[in-house]
């Protein structure tokens, strides 16, 4: 017992030293057998044109490149903050200082109106760029598509919170995103889905001019196939379909993956041969194109806020980039500056007795709370607070793993949660 509690100490002793503390259509589309929502979606769609897009896309380019850091990059963020006040939004800086930066972020909040919703919805793009770049399309395109689409949501309501949010920092290690996803897990946010658009506003091929693409990482494809259904639905008016590729970590989604939330990278097509250079101007976009991407994600934004959520089961214990020693959150992992190896937002445990929690918001009956890892059953709960302790069943955890949790209704509905973690422990739940 002694050698073993020494071997966790020493393992902890050198963890320990890494970490820190703590085309578009411009006439009205003929629609039959839609329901009173359809229809103000279809209201929506067709308030996005190509004037509103180059008002909010030429006020951003004023500024010219817009550096992680440099005055342009502050001037561009005033901007957006007095558009997003313009809309009648709620609307607020996120500062920032990381890895030798200094900035902020842009957050405009839409209210819900389902008073019992914590949820949230993210829309977002970056405003910042390389230095020399005008940005038109990496990622001017994204985020005046948010603006655009912030300004025609803002006259709706819908059952969930929508946040449009421009980040800086993307071009330096996707800063921006990472603190102020770091930040919503530490408060406990419910952010439900991020819908990053970087880089939606151009084509060369007719294939691609009907094509906007989605990157989802496995835990969130299902807000890719939610997308799909949605330009299904709406294709005889926008023309646009979902392409589903596997998962790109270097956009301002994956922090947010990192931190145990859902969310997809989304861009055009056709490769783009001006970015990161000074060639990246706007009369090298196709506006076309750019018009029918922006109109497609404002109907699936509209569509995924105002979707029912009958089921949620949400992670709360431990927390997401923390190292635990013996069911005690002792210090901040720190990897956020490689953001690049997978492991920024990891949670390291050390010792036996860590216990998860999980909340279950639901409409209806929990039947049960079902704990996995790595795909593999291993403890059920009934009864609130959904606990279980961190454990291997016949054998001790080693390295890195991934634990699930489902929630089960009365009704058959069902949803789930996971976790990254890499755990030393030598608690297993049966001896023999």
């Amino acid at each position: 017992m002694r050698k073993d509690l020494f071997v966790l100490l020493s393992i902890a002793v050198l963890l320990v030293s890494s970490c820190v503390t703590v085309p578009a259509r411009d006439s009205e589309p003929k629609v039959t057998s839609l329901s009173s929502d359809d229809a103000s979606i279809i209201d929506m769609i067709n308030q996005i044109n190509e004037s509103l897009l180059f008002e909010y896309h030429h006020g951003l380019m004023k500024f010219g490149p817009r550096y992680t850091g440099s005055i342009n990059c502050s001037l561009a963020a005033e901007y957006i903050y007095d558009a997003f006040q313009q809309m009648g939004l709620d609307v607020e800086f996120h500062e920032w200082r990381h890895g030798g930066f200094r900035s902020k972020d842009v957050v405009a909040t839409l209210h819900g109106t389902d008073l019992n919703s914590t949820a949230e919805y993210i829309l977002c793009g970056h405003f910042d760029t390389v230095p020399g770049a005008p940005g038109a399309d990496d990622d001017g395109s994204g985020t005046a598509a948010v603006l655009a689409i912030a300004h025609i949501l803002s006259q709706y309501q819908f059952n969930h919170t929508i946040k449009f949010i421009a980040f800086s920092g993307e071009e330096v290690g996707t800063y921006g995103s990472f603190t102020y996803a770091r930040d919503a897990s530490y408060r406990g946010d419910n952010i439900v889905a991020v819908l990053n658009m970087d880089m939606i506003g151009y084509a060369n091929t007719p294939e691609g001019g009907r094509i906007l693409r989605f990157f989802p990482p496995l835990r969130s494809h299902w807000i890719a196939d939610y997308a799909t259904m949605i330009s299904e639905k709406y294709h005889d008016i926008i023309d646009m379909s979902i392409d589903t590729l596997p998962s790109y970590p270097g956009a301002d989604n994956q922090a947010f993956v990192d931190y145990g939330y859902d969310g997809v990278w989304i861009a055009h097509q056709d490769g783009y041969p001006w970015g990161h250079s000074p060639n990246d101007t706007a009369d090298h976009l196709n506006w076309s194109y750019y018009v029918k991407a922006t109109k497609l994600m404002c109907a699936i934004t509209a569509e995924i806020a105002q979707r029912p959520l009958d089921v949620q089961v949400l992670i709360r214990r431990p927390f997401e980039g923390y190292t635990y020693l013996f069911n005690h959150p002792v210090l901040q992992t720190s990897f956020e500056k490689q953001w690049y190896n997978g492991l920024r937002g990891l949670t390291i445990i050390l010792g036996g007795k860590t216990i998860m929690s999980a909340e279950v918001l639901s409409t209806e009956p929990i039947r049960y709370v079902i704990f996995c890892i790595d795909g593999k059953f291993m403890v059920w709960d009934s009864q609130p607070p959904y606990e279980w302790r961190i454990q291997g069943m016949y054998l001790p955890l080693e390295g890195k793993h991934t634990i699930e949790v489902y929630a089960y209704s009365t009704t058959g509905k069902v949803a789930s949660d996971e976790m990254d973690i890499f755990i030393v422990s030598l608690s297993r739940a049966y001896k023999g």
